[in-house]
């Protein structure tokens, strides 16, 4: 098998690699070391800081120690050799001590390119990965608790898990889309204490966000317990433990109540995931694994892992310096992290999963810590291919949210703000569109500038969030990338009714120094790709669209398409264009943003 053929997204790259392992054989003769390959100069390949200084650079240290010859010496020759190859990739290279700078040519990339996007054949290139085609990788992500409202940081963890599980599928994997709902425990007794508390309005169907009243009854609840004097709160404590109590044993009204009750907020939950364009292929439930974590610790006292330590149940980690791993508390009943010991079992035998990824937030890195090790220690060999994308919070400007506290600010209250924003920039649109192409448009603006605002940061990074920023028409957002997909259409769709058509007939006309950015932007699509999948951050490629869309407007802004000089010149400039708007979708596809087709 040829060592490149998983690299033939980059075929620049994949050349030059080539030519340069052709070269060296020819300079070292008898000296060449069996373990240097194409692949290694693929891999040695980088892209410069500046675009002045080339498209690929080549440090020759490495290749010059194999052939013990002097770096500069070898980067002299390995030029020559380059510039007698006649390899169609290359227009320059200039030398720059141990560094080979090597430009492309400008004709070539775009005869390989454009067509490639314009057909949509570049787009399925990564699909193609063996080894990732026969690769399961579940991703859970969402978790909310019911009884609590959907919060923006649920937003964020939202947007996140989605496009991993489109940049997974895009580079091939087997994805299987997971919730794990938190429908147990003691803050759905506390809720429902707030709730048998309330003297205002009962809870109904005619209610419309029923997990945020449910909230509220949550809020009012720790309110109540943190005020209540000593005497009070030792009542409070029973009343609630007696409700908790009624839901792990599946009887009694409080249980009855808890069925009603979590399937408003499931399905308050589901409204917000068909709105933003999000699927499950299953769904699992805190309350499904509570019988199975008790039968875990029992298997694992069996089997001699885990350990009694004064009373409670677990085993020691501080080869790990990570404490004592509790999986049974010392009254008997399990933790959270027991049940998802059983979640991750049911995981890797159920669904026979080769990676498990979990999208929660960054106040739980201890807890995966702790998880990923004794599942380890449990025999399970997926362990090493368990990941926590942890993520930091979403914040307001005045701090960190709280629905404790009662400060969180919800996704519905966020859905609404920019709304508003968006129908007040769509309203000069009023008299010229329906009702339902304005409707669809707002829908699709909100839900870009949403998930944008949610995935142009650094997933480690707090996201303050800024409603009227996230809907600016300008700078880094949604809007922005949107509109320069909707301008786009608008010029593809005026050459289409004066009867003019793009052609791949004369790419090489595309010399100007802003195609060759554009151009340049466009051919690491699939790298970049790679490295949000690989890396788990869907914000590389959420910035390399918005510098993408930046080269594009330059371009549009110093060469004109429809005027071009010539007709060869017009149809060449479409061509790119249609190019730039294929990648533009594809590229917001995977960030989950669907956008209008006209604005």
């Amino acid at each position: 098998m040829n060592q490149l053929e998983a690299y033939d997204y980059d075929p620049a790259k994949s050349s030059l690699a080539k030519t340069l392992f052709e070269s060296l054989k020819k300079i070292a003769t008898d000296n060449v070391t069996s373990d240097i390959g194409p692949i290694d100069f693929f891999k040695a390949l980088e892209q410069p800081p500046e675009k002045n200084l080339g498209d690929y650079a080549l440090p020759c240290f490495r290749f010059a120690k194999a052939i013990k010859k002097a770096p500069n010496l070898l980067a002299e020759e390995l030029k020559k050799e380059l510039e007698i190859s006649l390899n169609p990739w290359i227009e320059r290279i200039d030398l720059k001590g141990a560094f080979l700078n090597i430009f492309t040519n400008q004709k070539q990339v775009a005869r390989s390119l454009i067509p490639s996007l314009v057909n949509g054949s570049g787009f399925e290139l990564l699909k193609k990965n063996s080894e990732h085609n026969k690769t399961r990788v579940m991703i859970e992500f969402s978790q909310p608790n019911t009884h609590k409202e959907f919060h923006v940081g649920h937003g964020r963890n939202v947007c996140l898990g989605d496009s991993l599980c489109r940049l997974f599928s895009y580079n091939g994997y087997q994805v299987i889309p997971v919730n794990y709902i938190g429908d147990e425990g003691a803050h759905i007794a506390k809720c429902l204490w707030g709730v048998e508390l309330y003297q205002g309005e009962a809870l109904s169907s005619s209610i419309e966000n029923k997990a945020e009243w449910l909230g509220q009854r949550y809020v009012e609840a720790n309110i109540k317990l943190k005020e209540a004097p000593e005497q009070d709160k030792e009542k409070y404590l029973a009343q609630i433990s007696t409700i908790l109590k009624s839901i792990e044993n599946k009887s009694g009204s409080y249980y009855e109540t808890w069925k009603t009750t979590r399937q408003y907020c499931l399905e308050d939950f589901n409204r917000i995931y068909k709105w933003l364009d999000v699927h499950f292929d299953h769904f699992f439930y805190e309350s499904e694994v509570s019988e199975a974590s008790q039968e875990i610790v029992s298997e694992y006292i069996k089997k001699g892992l885990f350990i009694e330590d004064q009373g409670a149940i677990g085993f020691d980690m501080s080869d790990k310096k990570l404490g004592f791993f509790m999986a049974r508390k010392s009254d008997g009943t399990t933790l959270y992290i027991t049940k998802d010991l059983a979640l991750a079992k049911v995981k890797f035998n159920d669904f026979t999963i080769d990676r498990s990824i979990y999208v929660v937030g960054s106040e739980q890195n201890f807890h995966f810590r702790q998880l990923f090790y004794a599942l380890e220690k449990m025999g399970f060999e997926q362990a090493q291919k368990c990941y926590h994308l942890s993520y930091g919070m979403v914040v307001r400007p005045d701090g960190k949210m709280s629905s404790r506290a009662g400060n969180s600010f919800t996704f519905l209250q966020l859905i609404n703000l920019v709304m508003e924003e968006i129908n007040l920039y769509l309203i000069k649109y009023k008299d010229d569109w329906d009702k339902t192409r304005l409707q669809e448009t707002a829908h699709k603006l909100a839900v870009g500038a949403i998930k944008y605002g949610m995935l142009q940061a650094d997933p480690n990074k707090e996201i303050v969030f800024d409603p009227k920023e996230w809907v600016s028409f300008e700078g880094n957002s949604g809007p922005y990338l949107m509109y320069s997909y909707a301008r786009t259409q608008s010029i593809l769709q005026k050459a289409v009714d004066q009867g003019v058509a793009f052609s791949l007939e004369h790419l090489e006309l595309l010399t100007h120094e802003s195609e060759r950015d554009l151009m340049r932007y466009l051919y690491d699509f699939n790298q970049t790709v790679i490295y949000s999948c690989e890396n788990y951050k869907p914000s590389t490629l959420a910035n390399h669209l918005f510098f993408l869309c930046k080269a594009y407007n330059r371009f549009y802004t110093e060469v004109s398409v429809m005027k071009a000089e010539s007709e060869e010149l017009r149809g060449a400039r479409l061509a790119l264009l249609q190019a730039f708007a294929n990648t533009l979708k594809k590229g917001l596809y995977l960030l989950g943003i669907t956008p209008p087709e006209k604005m």
